[in-house]
């Protein structure tokens, strides 16, 4: 998803850099801990310095500047969003983080929020997904369990008896089920046919 809102140029323009300067020296631990949530950033791009695709096309000087927010995530659009207004600590963030967009409705009421937030909401036409299926934590887990295996592999790797065997695969198995589990492809694919989730489109 990649929502793009307005800045008034002057003191809000600047408010928005301050606060995104902030936020980057900030341990963003809560929504760390949403593990649904791949990716999430904060930009702001200047209205009188916007790229060009050509030396052809026109020097554009808007009146006002551009506040980029993109991020991608397992599940629904509406579970995303109710995530991040619903969460106390969350929906703050989003207060200090977008105040100065004009129009912001806040996170509450939902309804609101959730308007402002499909009619600036960009179309996308490129998504990379390296691991189809595969949520966060499914990752996270993955990467937690390749040096056990490894460790394990190692400690098996002498011929042992079968009751050393069946002592180092017991502890390895108990060890490491909770970091074994099923992706949730099916879930992502129906909620990508139910609600046309949009590709995240990669930018500079």
């Amino acid at each position: 998803m990649t929502v793009i809102t307005p800045i008034r140029r002057g003191w809000r323009s600047l408010g928005s850099r301050i606060i995104l300067l902030v936020f980057k020296h900030l341990p963003l631990t809560i929504v760390g801990q949403l593990a649904f949530i791949h990716f999430a950033r904060w930009i702001t791009v200047p209205g009188n310095k916007l790229p060009r695709l050509s030396a052809d096309q026109p020097v554009e000087h808007w009146p006002y500047d551009l506040y980029v927010f993109t991020t991608n995530f397992n599940g629904s659009w509406d579970q995303y969003i109710d995530a991040f207004g619903r969460i106390h600590a969350v929906s703050k963030g989003l207060n200090m983080l977008w105040y100065t967009s004009a129009g912001f409705p806040g996170p509450w009421p939902m309804r609101l929020f959730k308007q402002y937030i499909r009619y600036y909401q960009q179309p996308q036409d490129l998504y990379y997904n390296a691991y189809p299926g595969a949520s966060v934590r499914d990752i996270a887990k993955a990467n937690e369990l390749e040096p056990k295996l490894d460790a394990f592999l190692a400690a098996t790797h002498d011929e042992l008896s079968s009751e050393e065997f069946g002592k180092l695969y017991r502890a390895f198995v108990t060890d490491v089920s909770p970091m074994i589990a099923t992706t949730g492809q099916l879930e992502a694919s129906q909620s990508a046919l139910t609600y046309r989730a949009r590709p995240l489109e990669v930018t500079t």
